[in-house]
This record gives structure tokens, C-alpha cells and sequence, in this order.
């Protein structure tokens, strides 16, 4: 299977590598808005021949196009003409993107979207209970510097570096969590377009004396309460988990596999 990356960051170099340790995947293109960004990664892929391509050629020339770039890449990608055709498969990491671009997602019809599971826990049982949910919350709490630059912080003129213990920064929607935090709260897209519930109430708390980037899931309804933990150490990215990235890895595997575990 013929495969293409959008972004290569932390998380496209850590995929990258994947695909060309893997004999069931031939790497041949990257892409980057960087240019530089994509040629140093080309020069560490050992096994195959890759080449920096813009985006039409790499979405044309792919099985597997694979997004690890920004949220808002995403309307470009969706829309792109070459898509949307059988046997194709788009995966995509920062589905925040997703949320404002839900009316071209569903107009796609033949490429399969896959949405790996990310930096949470809990998202099968969350997928199996869509529809009978009566409350769903999320709550997120990120060392200081995983939360640095984030459009909300500099909007309110939040001083991070002043902040002593654990403090409630944001509480609000998810169209504001995503536009506040759009590099720290794709987990929340991912929840709703498991959940398909358009009331989840959001919470982001900083805590410096925290190395882990834990989510905390609770959904309840007339099927009992749903309860999920996930404490993530940060990947070389301090706005990335760790498991993301192994996340996106098991997504790619599991297209070759046999044996589907999960919804």
C-alpha cells in the first residue's frame, strides 16, 4: 500500500519510520509547509525513496494519506479532488479540524476515514452507548508549557508562568475548546464524533507540578455511568501524548489485520 504524510513533526517522523520499518507499506511521499521539515525526514527513511510532494500529488499518488499536520489542513485535504475515490484511506490526527468541516465529511462516499482513538481511553464504550447519552464530560489537565501559545491563553492574557497549583483555566463548549486550544484539545473532537452528543462540557486545567497530560472522561445515562482515565506523559512534542502517536501506529497496523478488536 502506497502511503503519503501531511506534516512532518514529531508525530509524522515517528510514522514515517513505522512505514518504512514495514513491508506492508511503501513511504513515497511527504509533505510539509516546511519544505525543510520534509527533506530532513526524508533523509532519515532508510528502506524507502520518499519524495516531497505538495499535496494534490501526494493525495493523488496515495493509498494511505496520513495527517499529522494542524487542524487546519483539514478543510484542504477533505475538499481535494483526488480524495474521494475507492480504496483510498485517510487518516487523521488532528480532528479538530473535523468539527468545522463536518458538512465535507460526510460528503465523502468511497475514501475511509480513520480516526485513531489518540491520546484517550474509553471511546468504544463511548461509541456503543451513542445516542442514549444524557451528559458527557471531559476534563483535561496539562502541565503549563503543554498549554503555551494556545490562542485562548494569549486572547486572555493568561500568565501561565504565575500560576501555583492546579488552576481551572477554561470551561466551556467544544467549538471554543477547539478554537481556544486547537493544539491540545483534539481529544475533545475525537470524543464528540464518537459520541455524537452536542453538549459536552469541556474543562482545561494548567498544573505545574504535573509531568502528565491526563484526560478524564465521564459519561452517564440509562445505561449506567462510563468512567475514563487516561494519564499520558508527553511525547518530545510537550503539546503531543506519547500515546497518540502509538495510537496512530495501531490505527495503520489494523488495516492489514485480520483480527479487529473494538468497535
Amino acid at each position: 500500500m502506497k502511503a503519503g504524510i501531511i506534516g512532518c513533526g514529531f508525530i509524522g517522523g515517528e510514522i514515517a519510520q513505522f512505514l518504512d520499518s514495514n513491508n506492508n507499506f511503501e513511504l513515497i511521499g511527504l509533505n510539509d509547509v516546511d519544505e525543510g521539515k520534509a527533506g530532513e525526514l526524508i533523509k532519515n527513511i532508510k528502506n524507502n525513496n520518499p519524495k516531497s510532494m505538495n499535496i494534490n500529488e501526494l493525495i493523488k499518488k496515495s493509498d494511505l494519506i496520513i495527517e499529522s499536520a494542524t487542524k487546519n489542513i483539514i478543510k484542504d485535504i477533505l475538499s481535494n479532488e483526488g480524495l474521494d475515490e475507492k480504496n483510498k484511506k485517510l487518516l487523521i490526527m488532528s480532528t479538530g479540524g473535523l468539527i468545522s468541516g463536518l458538512d465535507l465529511l460526510k460528503n465523502i462516499k468511497n475514501c475511509e476515514i480513520l480516526l485513531p482513538s489518540g491520546a484517550i481511553a474509553g471511546l468504544d464504550a463511548i461509541k456503543a452507548v451513542s445516542g442514549k447519552i444524557k451528559s458527557l464530560t471531559l476534563t483535561t489537565t496539562k502541565p503549563v508549557k503543554g498549554l503555551e501559545g494556545a490562542p485562548y491563553i494569549i486572547k486572555n492574557n493568561i500568565d501561565l508562568a504565575s500560576i501555583k497549583g492546579r488552576k481551572t483555566i477554561f470551561e466551556g463548549n467544544l467549538k471554543d475548546a477547539v478554537e481556544g486550544f486547537p493544539q491540545n484539545i483534539n481529544v475533545a473532537a475525537t470524543l464528540f464524533l464518537a459520541s455524537k452528543f452536542d453538549n459536552i462540557k469541556i474543562k482545561i486545567i494548567a498544573d505545574p507540578d504535573t509531568r502528565f497530560n491526563t484526560h478524564e472522561i465521564e459519561a452517564e445515562g440509562d445505561f449506567g455511568t462510563i468512567k475514563a482515565i487516561t494519564q499520558n506523559l508527553p511525547s518530545k512534542n510537550p503539546k503531543t501524548s506519547y500515546l497518540a502517536v502509538l495510537s496512530a501506529v495501531q490505527a495503520i497496523k489494523n488495516i492489514e489485520s485480520t483480527i479487529k478488536i473494538g468497535n
